[in-house]
C-alpha cells in the first residue's frame, strides 16, 4: 500500500468490513479520509460501521458528513440494511428526508 494512497485504505475499509472487522474498518477510512477529506464514499461506509456497533451518534455524525458532500448518499442510506439498528431515531429520519 502506497500510505499516501487514499483509495489503498478505502479498499482496505471494504475488505475488513467484509470480515466483520468493523474497528479496524473504520481506522482504514480515518486513514483515507486523512488523505482526501471529501471522499464521500469513507464517511458513508464509516457511518454504516458505526450503525452496526450500534455506536448512533458517530453514525450520524459520519452520514450527516456523507449527505453534505454527495446527495447520492441520502437516498442509499435509505434502504441501507447498516442502518435498521438507527432507522427509527428521528435525527436518522431527519438524515434521510
Amino acid at each position: 500500500i502506497k500510505p499516501d494512497y487514499d483509495q489503498a485504505w478505502y479498499n482496505r475499509g471494504i475488505a475488513l468490513g467484509n470480515l466483520d472487522r468493523l474497528e479496524e474498518e473504520i481506522a482504514s477510512y480515518e486513514r483515507a479520509l486523512k488523505i482526501k477529506p471529501d471522499k464521500d464514499e469513507a464517511w458513508y461506509n464509516k457511518a454504516c460501521a458505526y450503525a452496526l456497533q450500534d455506536q448512533t451518534d458517530l453514525a450520524l455524525q459520519n452520514l450527516e458528513k456523507a449527505i453534505i458532500l454527495n446527495q447520492k448518499n441520502r437516498n442509499m442510506a435509505k434502504e441501507d440494511s447498516d442502518f435498521d439498528s438507527i432507522r427509527q431515531d428521528s435525527r436518522f429520519q431527519k438524515l434521510i428526508n
